[in-house]
């Protein structure tokens, strides 16, 4: 598969009893030597939430699934979300509405709220998903307040080659 130039994606295996962050950082210091990573929680505070990168122009983001970690990074400032889950997850019809509800669809899904930034505070069925040649497809968030007609689809994605059991999908703008 091709990815834009730039972008990387890393996958780490997670041992038992090793902290999944752990192994995210392992591989965001793997891709960003130069690089400091803060995650500070808007809602609470706490360690934990989106990625920052401080020391260089770059820009991640970070997912878990059941034992792995994987990681994508891009140069400059650009938006970025990736997703990963086990490839039989079940209950994705309660939030995809549309008859896509299956684990590919959720990780397009999410790793373009995770680039939009604002993540689950979407509902997850305002995520209009094109998939026209695959791995590559492209979306768009309808945003409430305006017309329900077609919104463009400024977010480019691709379906990412996953460990045996998985599914991932990086979105990028």
């Amino acid at each position: 598969m091709t990815l834009p130039a730039g972008l990387v994606i890393a996958w780490g295996e997670v041992p038992a009893g090793v902290a999944r962050r752990a192994v995210s950082r392992r591989l965001l210091a793997q891709v960003l030597p130069e690089a400091r990573f803060l995650s500070r929680c808007p809602a609470c505070g706490g360690d934990h939430g989106r990625v920052h990168v401080e020391g260089t122009d770059a820009t991640v983001s970070v997912s878990y699934a059941p034992g792995w970690s994987v990681v994508a990074m891009t140069r400059g400032r650009a938006r970025l979300g990736v997703d990963a889950a086990p490839h039989g997850a079940h209950g994705l019809e309660r939030v995809l509405t549309d008859g896509t509800a299956d684990a590919a669809a959720w990780t397009r899904v999410e790793a373009v709220l995770k680039a939009d930034g604002r993540g689950l505070a979407v509902d997850p069925a305002r995520v209009d998903v094109q998939v026209n040649a695959s791995p590559r497809w492209r979306a768009a968030i309808r945003d409430g307040g305006r017309d329900d007609g077609p919104a463009p689809l400024p977010w480019r994605g691709w379906d990412l080659e996953a460990p045996d059991g998985l599914v991932a999908a990086v979105a990028l703008r």
